[in-house]
């Protein structure tokens, strides 16, 4: 199972431009190539998915254990391409857990180490040897100098080479290749212009700089044999989880999708913005996250969807709403302008945009203080948030504690049908959770 990691020094170093660059020169190569992304964002999978046309997964260590995620690698691929999130060591505070430097010692996947070279010279030696030794036991075998003035690569490869490191190339300062961000992450590929005009520019400056031939040959440096135990998983539920999927609910893990037709379940998608109904014969709801303050006016206008899903869910309908979705059940939304629009009127509150990121962000343990459709009272799961929106009813049937440092809060809406709120949950971390969710869309 020949495997690499792309990682990097910190955010903003280039790691989805060059993942997705080095994805469109293998899948030009005809390979069979899978990607992967280190913790629990969704956007940089979106971007590996509109290269390869096949799903992305994450790979979380604060909410999998060594054997799921290594049962999520895909041992029929050529390769498995697995991006980095933040910097290499960087995870639950000081901690490793969560970190990629974490998840490449459980998978046991080398590393290629991406560094931001704009405004340094020496000072990128420095840098390398401070991650080469930081961990002695760490995975990275080789480096690409990202925003590298060329004169500077030859200085570069000495100090990669002193130091046992592969020096793979590097790429110069590509300005017109760069995506553009969003105050969640990067922008949706969809709402890239010329998106593919992009990728080929960023490949054909990898193909031109980069060897791949070489950073294929440090893929197979990976055991071909991981040791673990892989999940046993039961094909017991007959029924049909109705998925909201478009521009506005954009944030879906493939993951989550995965273990719901692994279970058996159907799973049937529909869209907010356009859809009259849900699939009729959904047994069970969710409403992804994503961006519904951006589409709050088209949204509103679809009074029959609203009115469809209203009636379902106070019928009894098995219900999981995170993040956006929990936004569009309020009574109003405000948009990025500033208007307000009339939403489900589920939730009793409004929705308002922040000034900044929420301080209810990053992983989260939830324990439930009442029963509710995805656990019993006293029972915990894990979760993330990060937003900008407020509520003026973030619920009061949970308690959220940070892994570090203690602070908590209360949060979430529930019945024995319904969860509404701001956190997301990862469903291969949490299977009990999903087993509950799945009993109730059963009526078992």
């Amino acid at each position: 199972m020949p495997r690499i990691m792309i990682s990097a020094t910190g955010t903003n170093c280039g790691k989805t431009s060059i993942v997705c660059g080095l994805l469109k020169i293998l899948k030009d190569r005809g390979m069979n190539v899978k990607a992967y992304k280190c913790g629990p964002d969704y956007i940089d999978g979106m971007f590996h998915k509109e290269v390869l046309g096949v799903e992305s997964s994450n790979l979380d260590s604060f909410f999998c254990n060594k054997d799921q995620l290594c049962a999520l690698l895909d041992n029929d691929k050529d390769l498995n391409v697995i991006e980095g999130g933040m910097g290499f060591y960087d995870g639950v505070g000081f901690d490793d857990k969560g970190s990629c430097y974490d998840i490449s010692k459980l998978t046991n996947t080398p590393v290629v180490l991406v560094i931001n070279c704009k405004g340094m010279s020496s000072s990128i030696g420095a840098t390398l040897r401070g991650f080469i030794e930081y961990r002695q036991d760490n995975q990275i075998l080789g480096v690409i100098f990202n925003r590298l003035s060329p004169n500077l690569f030859e200085g570069c490869k000495e100090v990669a080479l002193s130091l046992g490191i592969v020096p793979l190339g590097y790429i110069p300062d590509i300005k017109e290749g760069l995506f553009d961000s969003r105050y969640l992450g990067l922008v949706t590929p969809e709402n890239i212009d010329e998106f593919n005009e992009k990728i080929e520019l960023i490949a054909m400056y990898m193909s031109q700089y980069i060897d791949v031939d070489r950073l294929l040959k440090v893929a197979k440096c990976a055991p071909n044999k991981l040791v673990y135990e892989k999940p046993e998983v039961e094909k017991k539920y007959d029924c049909v989880v109705a998925i909201a999927k478009d521009e506005a609910f954009c944030f879906n893990y493939d993951d989550n999708v995965d273990m719901l037709k692994e279970l058996g379940c159907t799973v049937k998608f529909f869209s907010p913005l356009e859809d009259s109904h849900i699939p009729e014969d959904a047994d069970g709801l969710i409403l992804s996250g994503g961006y519904p303050e951006l589409y709050a006016k088209k949204l509103s206008e679809n009074t029959e969807l609203i009115d469809d899903i209203r009636l379902k869910i106070q019928n009894g309908m098995p219900t999981i709403a995170e993040c956006g979705g929990f936004m569009y059940l309020h009574k109003t939304i405000e948009d990025e302008a500033g208007r307000i629009y009339p939403m489900a009127g589920i939730i009793d509150g409004e929705c308002s945009k922040g000034k900044r990121l929420n301080k209810h962000f990053g992983y989260i343990t939830m324990t439930a203080s009442r029963d509710n459709v995805l656990c019993k009272k006293g029972e915990q799961f894990t979760a993330h948030e990060f937003h900008y929106y407020n509520s003026t009813n973030d619920g009061h049937d949970f308690k959220a504690i940070k892994p570090v440092g203690g602070r908590n809060w209360i949060t979430g809406n529930t019945t024995p049908t319904f969860y509404g709120g701001f956190p997301h949950i990862y469903f291969k971390g949490n299977e009990k959770v999903v087993y509950q969710f799945l009993d109730k869309c059963s009526n078992k």
